[in-house]
């Protein structure tokens, strides 16, 4: 009989243990009911600001090469001596910068190359090729230089 009791006893302290845990369960489902509608909006604004980061990294990156671009022009126009004219310039997607030109002496295309080497923008400045050619019925040199472009240095 007391075992019985005991019994008795465990089983009614579990079904209150239970109808106990089953009230909880139910007020914090009612306060997740009432709380969805800031959930959701809470989830809508952080997903805002996540997009809104996004464009304006986006923004930050192309005012960031806008600026780079010039600074990258005046300091090629700075490096190029006179009588020389660059006939191209290619950029790919990196930093590796090919530029093409013509002077009338091997001498122009080695001050041009030192003065690439000196500039904080350019590094790994490379002779590619220099050939005698005519342009206009006049004999010049042709030539194609390589370089790295370095625009986090800073501009002098």
């Amino acid at each position: 009989m007391t075992t019985g009791l005991v019994i008795g006893g465990m089983a009614l302290s579990q079904y209150a243990r239970a109808t106990s845990l089953a009230r909880s369960i139910a007020e914090v489902d009612e306060q997740s009911r009432a709380l969805a509608p800031q959930i959701e909006r809470v989830n809508r604004l952080a997903q805002e600001r996540a997009e809104l980061d996004l464009r304006l990294g986006i923004i930050a990156r192309l005012e960031k090469g806008r600026a780079q671009s010039v600074r990258l022009m005046d300091d090629l126009a700075r490096c190029v001596p006179d009588h020389m004219w660059l006939t191209g310039a290619n950029q790919d997607a990196g930093t590796s910068l090919s530029l093409e030109g013509a002077t009338f002496s091997n001498l122009v295309v080695s001050d041009f190359i030192s003065r690439l080497e000196r500039s904080p923008m350019f590094a790994n400045v490379e002779l590619d090729f220099a050939e005698r050619g005519m342009v206009n019925d006049r004999e010049v040199v042709k030539f194609r230089v390589t370089c790295q472009v370095t625009p986090d240095e800073p501009a002098h």
